[in-house]
This record gives structure tokens, sequence and C-alpha cells, in this order.
């Protein structure tokens, strides 16, 4: 019961977080041997670095509590995700989760570093178990006070709570586990195990139990799920069936159920939950077959879980037991899959297994592999034999063989593999493409990707494995081109990107351009331009240009509009005419994913009417910052930024008698050079940023008639 309880605060105490990132792949410094974390701040430093070191590079920045991302020498991303927390805050760092238990000096016990605030008993009639998460508390308390625990490694254990009966309370990676062991046959009869009510206190939720059987703790202000609990269960030490083949030490180990969960021969029940209409009173109910039956071995087990909702989760499906959840393994390291038709598993029985990753941080995104790794721990010889990998449909706590069985959805990989067995196949990690499932994630913006592991024939023995619950996805991914900004684009003539209410007036059609056009991975970009008129069907595109590119990251495009836009189109006169511009990157042969055009969502398209009745705009020329040539890969900046430079202004007509510019804006009032005869002018200005530059100019008469707005691009150092 206690156990119960425990492992449901377990469970409840896990934190909800998005996948926490493992530590950074370490290299072994040249001089000294030492250990070196390779890592960086931010995505671009860490591309540079991974590029130079020809090795991944973590991005810290994204670290979390169950994931990180790594930059990879190729100009990619590729992200772990773990099932579990890896690592804690503390001190506003990270530190790597250590369930190890010390005592303090007020006397209670608690871990090293854990994913949420855990606290046990040191003794006496305070709480056996405090959980705190976001603010909240939720406290168990034993109906009599405790002896002083043994600690061991990550569990406390309280010698005796009833005769013959121990309590063994252990902190799990994301909340705690409970454990009361019933030692022998006539503990299992004390009357004070048919119900054991443990205290509750837990101010600000609303604690209640499920329709399965399990709890939640609901915050009653926000009201999310703060801690939660799935149907507890319970075993005893099931040993296997006698026969004539002599069975190894593993195989004894993997039958007979114990400490860390059901072996595949434990006889399983499970417990009855019930909560106080008030809250402050859990009800554990065992099985009383299960305690009393003469097929039970002993010790039996009670043990209910606790956690809170973090990064992922798992759990196993038993033909056998085919109404019985099977949530986070029972609490087990490692759980089966296939069909156990050996001594060691009497009952025979099949099993499968569910496992569930975040994969929002994918969403939008190019993926270029996915790998799902799970570690098998057991083989039933050094034979293999297929264990296939699913993409399947969500799962929960209360998901049975029976509620699961259209759960499957496609195939994603199919590996013949036997790891576990002995010395000569020792257990290691097998590796599945997954890249088909994640990119369904991606395309469908999924929040959370469940897999599946099956064996390929379940009616083959020498096919039954055994696999952890550290399962981990591996995706190498490409981030899209962000879409361009109107600020990035620009036209000559014509000046800036305008919107509908402002367009501009040209009297010969421009050259549309988009400058510092980059991807956020650092690969290669392409630009394609697009054209809309109403051509008497509405207003849409007409004409779109070839990719142009690609080039590199940063890199300046452009394309000269002319009348006979495609073989059978003309650029109409007088005509509302808009342009927008898309990016593609580019990286080793293949192109990846497309930006949003740079008219979608609040931005618009660029708005000109090519009016030829409209004066010629003034020619632009400079010495000291020479025209850009976006043609050119090469092409060189000059001088620098806060660096005077003189620009000449010269018009066709002679009626001109001012000049209006702007920097890297429309030209305005606020910048004028009066002239006469339309005379050449020169302006000086200090350009005050680095890259691409633009002086916009337009040439007014004596009666404020205004020119096409000419547009003059040109590169600057960074200083």
């Amino acid at each position: 019961m206690a156990a119960i309880a425990g492992a449901l605060l377990a469970g409840v105490i896990q934190p909800v977080v998005f996948a926490a990132p493992a530590l950074a792949a370490p290299a072994v410094g040249a001089a000294s041997g030492s250990v070196v974390q390779k890592t960086a701040e931010t995505e671009s430093a860490a591309i540079q670095a991974a590029e130079s070191s020809d090795s991944n590079v973590e991005i810290t920045s994204l670290r979390s509590e169950s994931g990180e991302v790594y930059a990879t020498p190729d100009g990619q991303l590729e992200a772990v995700q773990h099932l579990k927390p890896v690592r804690t805050r503390d001190d506003g760092g990270w530190k790597t989760v250590d369930n190890t238990l010390v005592k303090h000096a007020d006397g209670s016990v608690a871990p090293q570093a854990a994913a949420v605030g855990l606290e046990f008993s040191g003794g006496g009639s305070g709480p056996l178990a405090t959980l705190e998460r976001a603010g909240r508390k939720l406290s168990f308390t034993w109906p009599t006070a405790l002896p002083t625990p043994v600690l061991d490694g990550d569990s406390a254990l309280y010698k005796d709570v009833l005769p013959d009966v121990d309590l063994k309370v252990r902190s799990a990676t994301d909340g705690f586990s409970e454990l009361l062991v019933v030692n022998t046959a006539d503990a299992a009869k004390n009357p004070e195990l048919a119900e054991l009510k443990l205290k509750i206190d837990s101010p600000g939720l609303d604690l209640k139990s499920t329709d399965e059987g399990g709890l939640e703790a609901v915050d009653e202000a926000a009201g999310g799920i703060v801690f939660q609990a799935p149907k507890p269960i319970m075993w005893d030490s099931g040993q296997p069936a006698t026969g004539a083949r002599t069975l190894s030490a593993q195989d004894e180990a993997d039958a007979a159920g114990g400490e860390d969960g059901p072996g595949d021969a434990s006889n399983v029940a499970p417990i009855g939950v019930a909560v106080s209409n008030d809250g402050s009173q859990l009800s554990l109910t065992p099985d009383q077959g299960l305690l009393t039956s003469s097929d039970t071995t002993f010790p039996v087990y009670i043990d209910p879980q606790t956690y809170t909702p973090k990064a992922g989760e798992w759990t196993m499906v038993s033909k056998y037991w085919a109404s019985s959840p099977q949530w986070r393994f029972n609490g087990d390291s490692d759980a089966g899959v296939g069909y156990c038709g050996w001594d060691y598993c009497a009952p025979y029985d099949t099993k499968r297994l569910f496992f569930k990753f975040p994969t929002s941080r994918f969403a939008g995104k190019s993926i270029v592999s996915a790998t799902f790794v799970g570690h098998e721990t057991w083989s039933a010889s050094c034979d293999g034999r297929s264990v296939q990998l699913w993409r399947t449909k969500s799962f929960s706590s209360s998901t049975t063989w029976n509620s699961s069985d259209d759960n499957w959805l496609d195939l994603l990989d199919s590996r013949d593999v036997a790891k576990g067995y002995s010395s000569s196949c020792p257990g290691g990690d097998v590796e599945f493409d997954a890249s088909a499932g994640v990119k369904y994630a991606a395309s469908h913006n999924s929040s959370y990707t469940s897999f599946g592991l099956r064996a390929g024939t379940e009616t083959d023995k020498y096919g039954w494995k055994r696999f952890s619950d550290d399962a981990y996805l591996r995706v190498k991914y490409n981030a899209p081109p962000k879409q361009l900004s109107m600020k990035q684009l620009s036209m000559n003539p014509g000046a800036t990107c305008h919107k509908p209410g402002s367009k501009v007036r040209v009297r010969s059609l421009p050259k549309v351009m988009a400058s510092d056009v980059k991807d956020p991975d650092g690969d290669q970009v392409s630009v394609q331009f697009s054209l809309w008129w109403d051509a008497g069907s509405g207003f849409k595109p007409q004409w779109t240009s070839a990719k142009i590119g690609p080039k590199k990251s940063g890199s300046d495009f452009s394309s000269q509009l002319a009348e006979q836009i495609t073989s059978t189109k003309k650029i109409p006169k007088d005509t509302t005419l808009a342009w927008y511009a898309r990016v593609q990157d580019y990286d080793e042969g293949k192109y990846y994913s497309y930006s949003p055009w740079s008219g979608a969502g609040s931005a618009t398209g660029c708005y000109f009417v090519w009016d030829t009745s409209v004066p010629h705009g003034p020619t632009i020329t400079s010495g000291d910052y020479p025209a850009a040539d976006d043609s050119n890969p090469d092409d060189p900046a000059y001088d620098g930024v806060g660096r005077y430079g003189t620009f000449t202004v010269d018009a066709s007509d002679t009626d001109v008698t001012r000049y209006q510019y702007g920097v890297n804006e429309d030209a305005s009032s606020d910048n004028v050079v009066t002239t006469s005869g339309g005379a050449a002018k020169t302006i000086s200005f200090r350009p005050t940023r680095s890259g691409t530059n633009f002086v916009n100019v337009q040439a007014f008469d004596s009666a404020g008639n205004g020119s096409e707005p000419s547009s003059y691009q040109f590169r600057v150092k960074a200083g």
C-alpha cells in the first residue's frame, strides 16, 4: 500500500517539461588527454565550430531536461530526445540527474540532484515522502511512526513497518516509487494489509482517482495535472515452471519477480485506490487473493507508481494479461518483446512495447534522418531474429493488449539481431530507421510521436528479447529558411518594398532584389521571385522565376523584369502589380525546404504600377562605394562603417530643381539637395551598417512633380 502511495507519488512528482538534452559529446584534448565538452551557446557559433572541428558541437542554449541539439560538420542539426530527464536545473545551471540519497542536517533524506523536489522521511511521524513542483507540494504520511531508514544508493529501506513487512522508497528520475515488501505468507495474513490508509497533504491541489484506477493531482488554480499515477499493481516472486531444460542465471532473473518489477513468471494483480471526499486520505487495497493464494511465491511486492508528466512515456502490453496495463514496465528497467515460450516464462506469453517521444521541435523541419535507438538487454539465443519498429497510435497508462490491437500504423524498420544472451552476443544498442515516422510528425506538427517494438514472428520463441526503458531518438534535420522580411526587399527603380496603400509608380520595369538572404543552418540558399496581377480572374501569380542560385548564406539576389514575362504573357501597364520572394536552402547537392513567400502573414507583396508617364529617375554613381554586383560570388565590400562616402546624382530632365534621398529607406524631404537644370550634385554620408546598403533618390521639378525613385545598391565593410 505504502508502495502504492509512493509509486503514485513518484509518477506525480515528475515535472512537465520538454525533452531534456543529454550532455554534449566530449572531445579528447590533444595535449593532455583530458575530456573537453564541445559546446557553443548559439546555433550560428556551433555551426561554425562543427565545420572547423569536423565534429558535432552541442548548442547549449537549446538544452532541456531530456534533450540536446548538436550542429554537425555537414551543416545540419541533430537532436537527441530521451524518454526521461537526464539533467536538472541547479543554481542557474544544469546538473546531471543523480538519484543517490543523502541525509540532510535536519534528518530528512533527499536525492543529490532530482528532476523534481523530493524528500523522504529520516524516521519518525512526519511525512514519508513529499514532492514539490511548480510551487505545489504533495505529501504522503505512513499510518505509524517510521524507523530510521537504511540508505543504499537511490533507495531508503524502513524495516518492519509491520511484522515481517518492509517499506522501501526509491528516488526515480522523474518521481519516486514506494514498495511494500511482504516477506512471508504469515506476514500477508496481517489484517492491517486489508486496507492501508495514508494521510495526504496537498494544498492547492485536487487529488482524485481516475476512471482507470490511478490518481491525478490537479492544480486548483491553473487546472493542469501536476502529479499523476497509473493504476498500481502488486506481484509475487513467481518462479519458472520446472522442466528438463536447465535455466541459466539470466533465465532465473528474468523469470522471477523482485524489487525492480514483476518477472516473466510472476503473478500480478491490481491494487484498489480511493481518495476521501475531502482529499486528506488515500486508501490502498491490495488483492487478497494474491496475498493468500497457495500458488503465491513470497516475497510479495506492493508497488504503486507516481510521476509528473514529463518528456516521454513507455509501456508494455501482455497477451496473457490482456486486460491489465503494464505502464512504465511496472517499474522494471526493461521488458520483453515477442513470444516467450521458455520454461522461465510460464505462463507462456507474447509481449509488445510502446514508446512516446515529444516531437514538436521538428514541426516544419526537413528531416534528413531519424534513428530510434533501443537497448537490448536479453535475447533467447545468439541467433538473430527479427524485431520490428512501427509508428503507432498514442497510448496511455490504461493501454492494454486488448485495447492496442489496432495501434500499429506504419512498419518503419526491421532488424535481425540478438544481444544479451551471453558474452558471445552481449547486450547493446539496436538502431532502427525511424525517418518516416519523424517526417510524418514534422509534416503534421505532431506534439508527440509514438513508436512500437514487436517481434517479426510472434510464434517463434527464439525471437524473445528484452529492451530497456532508456530508448532515445536521434534526429538529423534541416531548419527551413525564414520568411524574407519586407525590409530585405527592394527594387530599382522603385526603392523599398511598398504596401498596397502606398504603391510606387515607375517608368521602367524594375530589377527586383532580395538582400542578405540567409539560412539558419548556414546552408546555401536560392531565391525565387513571383509577379502578381489581375488578368481577369483575380489577383494571383502570373509568373514565377526559376530558382536563382544556390549561393552562400548571406548573399543578395535580383531579377530584371521584362515586358514579355512568359511566352504567352506580357506585364500590363497602368495596372496594380506586386512581387514576392521566397528562399530555399541547398546542401550537398540537395534542395530542402522553402521559406514562406515574403507576403505571408501580416506582410504584403511589394506593390507598384508600371506607368510610362512618370519621369525617369536620376542616375547614382560612387567611386568610394562602387555598385554591388550580386552576380559576382566574390563581390567585394568597400571602405567601412562610419567612413564617409560621396555619391553623385544626375538627372536627364532639365527641369529638375532638387533631389531627395534616403539611406536604407525611401527618399524624403528630410534629406534634400537643390540643383538647377537637372545638374549633377553630390551627397555624402557615413554608412551605419555593414553588408548591403541602399541610397534611394528621387528628382523633383519646380511644380513638385517627382520622378520614379532610383535605388543604388552598395556593399560596406564592417569597419
